[in-house]
C-alpha cells in the first residue's frame, strides 16, 4: 500500500481514496491500508469509503468516495482562503456550510467531507421556503428557484422537502449522500433564446449569467435572453428595472436583439417574439413542477407555490394557471430567500450503517446497540461544534424491502424514539414496513 501510495504521488496525484469490497461489514483492513497510505502521503486529503458511505453497494460507496477526494483539495483551499479573508475582516462569527441535505456543518467537516455540499447551493432556498410557507399556513408547497441560469424546484410535504438518497452526476458517477431532491432545468433570467436549425424556438441552458448579461444591460451581449423578452412586454420597468439598479435599461438593445435572432427567424415582429420567449420559458416550468408532483403521485391542486429568486416572481401567474396549482406566495424579499435559508437552517448529520439480515433474524439487542452508536456518534460531532443548541433531536428511519427485491422504501420511525429507553422489537418493525410500503405503492 506504501508503494502504491509513493507512485501515486510521484505521478502528481493530490488526493487519495481508499474502498474495499466489504469494507460496509468490517473495516478494519480498510483502516490499516489507510493508515499505512497516510504514512507516506503529503497532506490531509486521504478518504477512505467506511468513513464516507458505510453501506453495501461498493459502486456507489467507491464513486462517492471517489468524488469526496476529488474535490478535497479544491474545496479546502477554498475555505481556507475564505477563513482567511473573514479573518483580515474582522469577523467573530462561525462559519458554517450549507450541505446538501438541507442542514449546516462547521468548516472542519466540510473539510473532511466534501461530498456533502454537493448540489447544495439550491438547498437552501428549499430551506427557506418550506419555512416561510409552513408558518404562513401552507405545509405542502412547491419552491421554485429563478435565478439567472436556472429554474430549480421542490416538493415540500407536510413542512419535510423531499429527499433522495443518491444522484448521478456526469459520466454515470454516483453521489451516495442524502440531498434534497430539485429538478433543475436551463430556464432562468439569463438564459438565451435562440432558433435552431431545424427552426424551432430554444430557451437555455446557454445562459448570458451576470458579465455581459442580457442585451439589455448594454455591456456587450447581443443575443435576446428572458429578461429581454420580460422587458419588452413592459414586466420590468425599463426606468426603473428590478435589483437596486441605478441605471436604467437599454430597452432598444433587447429589441434588436431579439429582431435579430428570433423574430426574423420565425417570421414575427419584436413584441411576438418576445411573447413567444415567455411562453416558451413558462412551458418548460410548468413542465418542472409537473416532474416533482404529477409525476410523484401529487395533485398539484393541493399545493402552494413559492417562486423567489431574481425573476421568479415574474413568471408565477402563467404557472399557477398552466399547472393548476393552488396559490402563490411570494416572500417578501425574493431575491435573497437562499441566503436566508443559510440563516436558518438546522446543523444536520447524517449516520448510516448496513445490516443486510431479514426480519426474522434480527437480533433486537444489536440493532439496539447499533442505533445507540450511530446517535452517539451524531451528539459528540454536535458538542464538538462549538455551537449553541435551542435542542437537539434524533430521528431514525430504516430502508426495508421484501426479498428478491433491489430497492427499498424509507421506514421512518415515530419521532422522539429512543433506543436508550426503549428497544425496537421485530413486530414494531415489520408494522411500520407495511404502513411505509402501502403508502407508497398502495
Amino acid at each position: 500500500v506504501m508503494q502504491a501510495a509513493e507512485k501515486l504521488k510521484e505521478s502528481g496525484a493530490e488526493a487519495l481514496s481508499i474502498a474495499f469490497v466489504n469494507a460496509y461489514a468490517n473495516d478494519r483492513n480498510e483502516r490499516l491500508a489507510y493508515d499505512a497510505a497516510r504514512e507516506v502521503w503529503p497532506n490531509a486529503y486521504v478518504t477512505m469509503s467506511s468513513q464516507i458511505v458505510p453501506e453495501i453497494r461498493e459502486f456507489e460507496r467507491a464513486s462517492t468516495t471517489a468524488l469526496n477526494a476529488y474535490v478535497q483539495p479544491v474545496i479546502a483551499r477554498y475555505l481556507a482562503g475564505l477563513e482567511r479573508r473573514l479573518a483580515e475582516q474582522v469577523f467573530s462569527g462561525q462559519i458554517l456550510i450549507v450541505q446538501s441535505n438541507g442542514g449546516v456543518m462547521t468548516i472542519d467537516t466540510a473539510r473532511r467531507f466534501p461530498v456533502r455540499t454537493a448540489l447544495s447551493g439550491p438547498a437552501a432556498g428549499v430551506i427557506a421556503g418550506a419555512r416561510i410557507a409552513d408558518a404562513a399556513g401552507f405545509p405542502n408547497v412547491i419552491t421554485c428557484d429563478m435565478g439567472g441560469t436556472s429554474f430549480d424546484v421542490s416538493l415540500v410535504v407536510g413542512g419535510v422537502s423531499s429527499l433522495h438518497l443518491q444522484t448521478e452526476v456526469d459520466f454515470g458517477l454516483i453521489i451516495r449522500t442524502p440531498m434534497i431532491e430539485i429538478a433543475t432545468i436551463g430556464a432562468g433570467g439569463g438564459s438565451i433564446a435562440a432558433v435552431d436549425r431545424g427552426g424551432i424556438l430554444q430557451i437555455g441552458p446557454e445562459s448570458a449569467g451576470s458579465d455581459p448579461g442580457p442585451a439589455c444591460y448594454g455591456l456587450g451581449s447581443d443575443r435576446p435572453t428572458v429578461t429581454d423578452a420580460n422587458l419588452l412586454l413592459g414586466r420590468i420597468n425599463a426606468d426603473r428595472p428590478l435589483g437596486g439598479r441605478s441605471e436604467s435599461l437599454d430597452l432598444e438593445a433587447a429589441r434588436r436583439a431579439m429582431e435579430r435572432h428570433v423574430a426574423e427567424p420565425l417570421g414575427l415582429d419584436a413584441m411576438a417574439a418576445a411573447e413567444a420567449v415567455v411562453a416558451v420559458a413558462n412551458a418548460r416550468m410548468a413542465g418542472a413542477i409537473r416532474l416533482v408532483s404529477i409525476e410523484r403521485g401529487h395533485d398539484p391542486r393541493d399545493f402552494a407555490v413559492m417562486p423567489f429568486g431574481g425573476a421568479g416572481a415574474l413568471h408565477v401567474g402563467a404557472l399557477v394557471r398552466e399547472v393548476g396549482l393552488a396559490r402563490a406566495l411570494i416572500p417578501r424579499f425574493p431575491g435573497v430567500t437562499s441566503a436566508l435559508g443559510c440563516v436558518m437552517a438546522d446543523m444536520r448529520h447524517d449516520y448510516v450503517q448496513t445490516l443486510n439480515v431479514s426480519l426474522d433474524a434480527l437480533d433486537e439487542a444489536s440493532l439496539n446497540a447499533s442505533m445507540t452508536g450511530l446517535a452517539g456518534q451524531g451528539r459528540e460531532l454536535l458538542s464538538r461544534s462549538g455551537v449553541a443548541f435551542a435542542a437537539q433531536d434524533c430521528v431514525f428511519e430504516f430502508d426495508m424491502l421484501y426479498v428478491g427485491q433491489t430497492h427499498t422504501v424509507a421506514v421512518p420511525l415515530p419521532a422522539g424514539f429512543d433506543p436508550g429507553k426503549a428497544a425496537l422489537r421485530q413486530d414494531e418493525l415489520r408494522a411500520a414496513f407495511e404502513e411505509a410500503y402501502r403508502r407508497a405503492y398502495g
